[in-house]
């Protein structure tokens, strides 16, 4: 891993991106006081700082109305094989290979109940090489931030 050295000026360009992705270079040329070319430059050399331009859905106006946190334990040397399996169900949004009680750390969210439990039962219980599952049930969100604060 490269840890890339970031000026004021990128780190200025990021917290404007981070609150409003949609931000014109022109509006961010205003904030941090260089032209909007030289914007336009700084954003494409932070390529690799940049995964992606995205914006943050509330969860429950689009219909999904129940969020779980799965702690998995695996079987020896089958961590990484598994996490990859569950990241490829459709209403897991977040997986995590962890150091620690548990192997892996998953996010779903789903319609309701119902169709979490047909995750658990049809999905995860298919995957051979899982120990162990305990499912935590999100009752409120206290914050969400997918932003690096600077």
């Amino acid at each position: 891993m490269v840890v890339r050295k970031m000026d004021e000026i990128n780190m200025k360009i990021l917290n404007v991106l981070q609150m409003n992705s949609r931000t014109t270079y022109k509006e961010i040329s205003k904030i941090v006081k260089i032209s909007d070319v030289a914007v336009h430059k700084r954003i494409k050399n932070m390529n690799a700082i940049i995964k992606s331009f995205t914006i943050l859905v509330n969860q429950q106006e689009y219909g999904k109305n129940t969020t779980a946190i799965f702690d998995i334990t695996c079987e020896t040397g089958k961590s990484q094989e598994i996490a990859r399996k569950i990241a490829s169900i459709e209403d897991v949004m977040e997986v995590y290979a962890t150091l620690g009680k548990h192997d892996i750390v998953a996010k779903a969210r789903t319609k309701n109940m119902e169709s979490l439990k047909g995750i658990v039962e049809k999905e995860f219980f298919n995957i051979k090489g899982i120990n162990e599952i305990r499912t935590s049930i999100v009752f409120d969100c206290i914050k969400e931030n997918v932003s690096l604060v600077m």
